[in-house]
This record gives structure tokens, sequence and C-alpha cells, in this order.
């Protein structure tokens, strides 16, 4: 990966390099042995959370100070201690067939799929369809939806990545891919998901990586850090070629 550039990276935190290891219970890949119509819900969160076109990551921090007393203003620094404030992000290359199959499989699942009328199963057989037909020839989607269990932490990420856009994000924000350094061009948020969308890489090698680049704010106790989330290429193959 080439050097981060000077300016704005100056006034950043050490990166927080995660590159992602191949679970355990991936053993089997069963996104190759079956379709998707046929994963668990157990395979189906798997393939969301903990594949290879998916990771969470996790910040922590720990409250350094606690003013002792009984007064109402005391009482979120003792909730903070006392529930080791964390925020967790899921990374999820929405751009990735297998990611968008396990999302039609979880609104199967979830909607009682195999408990519906033959009407209703062909309407959502043809939304389902319309979905997966979507292609990315040009771009690649990633989204991130964040999670916290201090909800003062979730109101300020709201804010955060709510004003957050384009223009503010070029400068922190890329895919690392091979020897290309690819910037944003386009972002979004809702709720709790941010995405970001980067031009395709034009060539990887098989042996090559891809790493999802942004900075993280800082939140309180949580500090500001670079994150660089990394994706080995050769895990991402389907019918032989790296999907994301």
């Amino acid at each position: 990966m080439r050097m981060a550039k000077r300016g704005s990276y100056q006034l950043v935190a050490p990166v927080l390099l995660v590159c992602l290891a191949v679970p355990l219970a991936l053993a089997g890949d069963f996104w190759t042995k079956k379709p998707y119509q046929h994963w668990s819900a157990e395979e189906t969160q798997r393939m969301l959370e903990d594949s290879p076109w998916a990771t969470t990551i996790s910040l922590g921090g720990i409250q350094s100070t606690i003013t002792s007393g009984d007064a109402p203003t005391n009482r979120r620094n003792r909730t903070e201690m006392e529930t080791d404030p964390n925020i967790t992000h899921k990374l999820q290359f929405r751009s990735a067939e297998p990611i968008r199959e396990a999302q039609v499989r979880s609104s199967q699942l979830n909607s009682k799929y195999d408990a519906m009328s033959a009407e209703q199963r062909a309407a959502f057989d043809a939304s389902a369809g319309k979905f997966l037909a979507v292609t990315f020839p040009d771009r690649v989607v990633v989204s991130v939806t964040f999670h916290t269990n201090v909800q003062e932490y979730e109101s300020q990420l709201r804010t955060y990545w709510g004003r957050q856009s384009v223009g503010t994000l070029s400068m922190s924000t890329y895919l690392n891919a091979g020897r290309e350094r690819l910037s944003l061009v386009n972002y979004t948020f809702k709720d709790d998901t941010f995405q970001f969308t980067f031009p395709r890489p034009k060539q990887l090698s098989p042996d090559e990586k891809v790493g999802v680049e942004f900075v993280h704010p800082r939140i309180n106790v949580i500090g500001q850090q670079r994150i660089l989330q990394e994706f080995s290429l050769k895990n991402m193959v389907v019918n032989g070629e790296p999907i994301f």
C-alpha cells in the first residue's frame, strides 16, 4: 500500500490495520456447495458478518476518569465504565453477489418464506430476482454499519456520518487494490449505515488484497483512528473469479 498523503492525514491517529483471517467455521465454503435458498440462518449470518466479503471491527476505550459522588452529572461516566464502551463496524461488499444473496436469504427467513402462499412466493421471487440482477461492472460498493453500547455515542456517530459527503471524505477514504488507490466517487448515509462507492479496479492478481480505508472520528473515550481493513482476493473467488 502506498504511503498516506500529507495534509489532513498528519492529524490522524495511528492506523488500525485488521487483516481478515479465514474463520474456522468457513471450512467447506458452503456458498459453493449449495444455492443461497438452502443456506441456514447461521450460514446466512456468517456470510453477512464473518466471511471473505464481510467482517466486523470492534473499537474500545477505557473511561480514564470517574468523579466520585452521587450527583446526576456523574452518572453517565459511571455507566460508561461499567458497560466497557465500544463501537463495532460491520463491513460488507454490497456489490458482491454472495452478500446480495445473503441479503435475500435473510429476508426469506425473516419473512417466513416457506409458509407463504404460492402467490406470495412468486411476488417475493420476482422482487429478489430484480435485486440480484443488478450488476456492478464499473464500481465497488462497501457498506459500514455501526453499533455501540453507549446511547450517547450512537447519537454522535449519526451526527458525524450524517454530515459527511464525498468532498469531506475524499482525502481519507480509499479502496486500496494492488497498486491502485481508488478515491471515493459516491457516499450515502441512512440510520446506522454509511456506504462508500469506489471505481472498480482495472486489474488485480489472485494473490493481492483489497483494502477499505477510512477515518473513524473521535467519539468520547474512543479516539480518532484510521482504519484499514484488508480482504484477500484468493478467498473471494467464486466460479474461478474473485467477486467483490
